[in-house]
């Protein structure tokens, strides 16, 4: 956007809106009560979970068992003392810890690929702000858009109001037609549709902007310029490949799918452990008195055969692996897409907009010719009233071109996920 046109926005999209609510403040609260975000949030709690849960793995396992009640014992041991039927108050107590010695990196995978999945709900949390707080944008930017549409509707509807009164004046004076005053009052009536219809628009733009933002729109004001913008088409792809969230949620279950599959691995290997444990028993199993045992034991387990379960397991993790590479690239041919279709449309507004305001500026032209002329009786009103209509038209198309360039800028920024950062907001888990 020119100097020129840049100025021309700023004097249309600031008129009363000083002291009301920034766009930052409208995002963040979007962002506090979104029901997507929120559920979102929920989710990256969950897998902080069940990355602690995977964790655990490192550390010892403990068990204590109690047990008590009684015991009616015939065996070849109470028969040999001569007690065919013996009648004993059994307790039993037991204490054991297991340590993993060796597992074939399974739980070390484990963990990794928990990790690997809290980082891509971290990363979709990041997303999920930058979804949601672009349609807080878009609202907002809409809301000034519509109000200032009627702040051009209600001017066009005054000089047709002014028009109105000249030829009513004239035709008093019989020196106008009835049907100039009929013509001019058709189209006052026109320009009074066109009033009603930009207030209906408000209306409809301030319920969208309750709906995603969840407050009512009062003295918006116009945002700050926008930084931090890349300046060509590669430096946009180039930072979307490197901080887009949605591309890096995908690597991150790459790097799941990874970790998961050499997990699988490790049912091929013996696994160790560590055993200590303790028993303290009284009156069990027919014999009377105590019978206390401690232990320390290295225990390997190797499966030999389970029916070729572990054998279709690795081949389903590698399966899923060969997935989610294919689903990275994917979405990195989708994010390429997305940033390339943003940018050419940001270009072809821009571009666009220097022939909106040069369409604003001859019309203005024309409109002061038009008034010179009517003086000398080379134009009607009718004639002047046409190329205001005319004004409006090309002040509204330029005005929604502006919208669209700042709406525009703000894809770009939320396509590489610098959204956040560019609004100065750090939004909260």
């Amino acid at each position: 956007m020119n100097r020129k046109i840049a100025a021309v926005a700023l004097t249309v999209l600031t008129a009363g809106s000083v002291n009301g609510q920034t766009l930052s403040e409208a995002v963040e609260l979007t962002l506090r009560t979104n029901p997507d975000i929120l559920a979102t949030r929920h989710n990256v709690t969950a897998a902080e979970e069940l990355h602690q849960q995977a964790r655990a793995g490192y550390f010892p396992s403990v068990d204590l068992v109690l047990a008590g009640g009684r015991e009616n014992s015939n065996n070849t041991t109470t028969r040999a003392a001569g007690l065919d039927d013996l009648r004993l108050d059994r307790q039993e107590s037991s204490i054991r810890l297991t340590q993993l010695i060796y597992d074939g990196s399974a739980t070390r995978n484990f963990v990794k690929q928990q990790s690997a999945l809290l980082d891509a709900a971290l990363l979709r949390l990041a997303g999920s702000h930058e979804t949601v707080g672009l349609r807080a944008i878009q609202v907002y930017l809409e809301v000034l858009r519509r109000n200032a549409v009627v702040t051009l509707a209600e001017d066009n509807l005054n000089q047709h109001e002014q028009t109105l009164l000249k030829i009513q004046e004239r035709y008093d004076g019989v020196v106008g037609t009835k049907v100039d005053v009929v013509q001019t009052k058709g189209r006052r009536a026109q320009s009074k549709s066109n009033l009603l219809l930009s207030e209906r628009d408000v209306k409809n733009g301030d319920a969208q902007f309750f709906r995603v933002v969840g407050e009512q729109a009062t003295d918006l004001k116009i945002p700050d310029e926008i930084t931090g913008l890349p300046t060509t088409l590669e430096m946009a792809i180039a930072t979307a490949f490197d901080n887009n969230p949605n591309l890096k949620a995908a690597e991150a279950d790459l790097n799941a799918a990874e970790a998961a599959r050499r997990q699988a691995g490790a049912a091929f290997r013996p696994r160790f452990d560590l055993e200590l444990g303790a028993t303290r028993n009284n009156d069990t199993d027919g014999t009377l008195g105590d019978n206390d045992d401690e232990t320390a034991v290295i225990r390997m387990s190797y499966n030999l055969y389970r029916g070729g379960a572990d054998r279709a397991r690795l081949n389903e993790s590698e399966a899923r692996e060969f997935a989610a590479r294919e689903t990275v690239r994917s979405v990195k041919r989708g994010v390429q897409e997305d940033v390339t279709v943003i940018w050419n449309e940001l270009q072809d507004i821009l571009l666009r907009l220097e022939y909106l305001q040069a369409h604003v500026t001859s019309t203005e032209e024309v409109l002061v010719v038009y008034n010179e002329q009517l003086g000398l009786g080379k134009r009607t009103l009718l004639d002047l009233l046409d190329v205001q209509n005319e004004l409006l038209r090309a002040r509204v198309g330029l005005l929604i071109g502006q919208y669209a360039v700042l709406f525009a800028r703000y894809r770009v920024l939320a396509s590489g996920g610098g959204l956040m950062q560019g609004l100065g907001l750090e939004p909260t888990r």
